[in-house]
């Protein structure tokens, strides 16, 4: 545990972060939400994994879903304990698991679907995404948010929320032709991709890859 604990994110509680992402100028808590739950109703995936869960941001859609395994990972166990109160009496085969990304090992080929909204601006890139690439079960699809440069806006918008400008230590933007090119070393290759714009002036790439 000693080597995670300098990490921004064990210092940031679950209701500031959840204060941040949904505060009116930033929004995107709700943006994550809604593009998780389009996720699932396009690929209907049978096995599940979400990287950065959270306390369980848009986990109310894997509801009165049938799933051969469910799991939400995180580097903040007391995200995760949140995650378990709410959900893990309701969603099917739900599994919880607290690890560092780029150390965590799991069963190759366990996953129809994997799901890592804005984790990789905080990871090392070409480390996990081989590990998803291993995850994955042929044809099985990584789903991406990344969030964009913008001139006008800084990385980690201001609100009140004071513990998360601990993040600005730690966060680097990736660069999606970069991203892409990485992926594709490890046999994901692009199979969609698509922008949102926030009220904010912040844009986000949703991509999906196919192994």
């Amino acid at each position: 545990m000693k080597q995670k604990e300098n990490n921004p994110w064990l210092q940031i509680p679950s209701e500031d972060y959840e204060k941040h992402m949904s505060h009116r100028s930033v929004m995107q808590l709700q943006m994550l939400d809604n593009i998780f739950e389009d996720v699932l109703n396009e690929l209907h995936p049978n096995s599940i994994a979400v990287l950065g869960c959270t306390a369980g941001n848009g986990f109310q859609h894997l509801l009165n879903r049938e799933f051969e395994k469910v799991v939400g990972i995180d580097i903040n166990f007391s995200y995760l304990a949140e995650c378990k109160a709410w959900f893990v009496q309701d969603i099917q085969n739900l599994q919880l698991i607290c690890a560092d990304l780029s150390k965590l090992e799991m069963a190759d080929e366990s996953f129809d679907l994997i799901h890592a909204a804005l984790i990789f601006e905080y990871i090392d890139v070409e480390i996990v995404l081989s590990k998803i690439s291993n995850w994955l079960k042929p044809g099985g699809i990584l789903s991406v948010v990344l969030q964009m440069v913008c001139e006008n806006a800084a990385s980690i918008s201001e609100t009140e929320v004071e513990s998360i400008k601990l993040l600005n230590t730690i966060m680097k933007l990736v660069e999606p032709e970069e991203f892409e090119l990485k992926a594709s070393k490890c046999g994901l290759v692009m199979t969609k991709n698509y922008e949102i714009k926030l009220a904010s002036g912040k844009n986000f790439l949703v991509m999906f890859f196919q192994k």
